[in-house]
């Protein structure tokens, strides 16, 4: 990717596409290798990201959960013999978005992985993946009964890992960008504001409102809450109100 005092090119195999603007989406790491200016961007190479294999289950029973509720996650503090498959925690979907199924049943989320596969250089395949997960349920809540379907999914560096030192990091890629490409390349995605989605569709919104309405800066980066520091704020449960947006 190549920025021009007025335009930004991307390479095709046939030519170049010019644009005026850029705003990249993908992982910080990734996107400090395309840019040709890899100062700015240098930062980004510390955002480290772990992997997660997501497993959905549905069984035909919709009471066979022992409790409800949105799920629950495991510590690092949980012994090994109470979590080999090294799970991170498990969603019961049924319960997390209700009236949206056609038919009865149950259906929950295990997420295996995460840290806790960092060195790993092999992973589960499906079957093993799903069998995992049937092991995970049954150990945690008493669940033996064979699942009318599984779906089985290998997320490859899905979640950043904010390290200490975020923050900073991000206060600096964001200079470099004001400075370097002044306003025409900005980000927004999982690798900088937050890891959430309600994070990523903020900062989507954020970053497409500067471009269009410029927020009285024409330098905008997607990272300008991180100019000066964050802030935090406390507001006590019975000062919460809600506003429109």
């Amino acid at each position: 990717m190549e920025f021009t005092t007025r335009d930004a090119r991307s390479r095709k195999s046939n030519g170049l596409w010019e644009f005026s603007h850029v705003i990249a989406t993908i992982a910080g790491s990734k996107l400090a290798d395309l840019v040709q200016n890899p100062r700015s961007l240098s930062h980004l190479k510390q955002t480290s990201a772990v992997t997660v294999m997501v497993v959905n289950i549905f069984y035909a029973n919709p009471s066979i959960l022992p409790v409800h509720g949105f799920g629950y996650l495991l510590p690092r503090t949980i012994p090994f013999d109470q979590n080999p498959e090294q799970a991170l925690g498990v969603v019961f979907d049924s319960d997390a978005s209700i009236g949206q199924d056609a038919i009865p049943g149950t259906k929950v989320t295990v997420m295996l992985g995460g840290h806790w596969w960092d060195n790993l250089q092999r992973f589960p395949d499906e079957v093993q993946g799903a069998r995992m997960a049937k092991a995970v349920l049954k150990r945690h809540l008493n669940i033996d009964d064979e699942p009318q379907a599984v779906s089985v999914g290998l997320q490859k560096d899905c979640i950043p890992q904010y390290s200490v030192g975020h923050d900073d990091r991000m206060e600096k890629v964001h200079f470099g960008l004001k400075n370097d490409f002044s306003g025409r390349f900005r980000v927004a995605g999982s690798s900088y504001t937050g890891v959430g989605l309600n994070d990523c569709v903020r900062a989507a919104r954020d970053v497409v409102g500067g471009l269009i309405y410029r927020y009285g800066r024409d330098r905008y980066s997607g990272l300008d809450s991180f100019e000066g520091g964050r802030r935090m704020v406390w507001a006590p449960p019975e000062g919460l109100k809600a506003v429109e947006i």
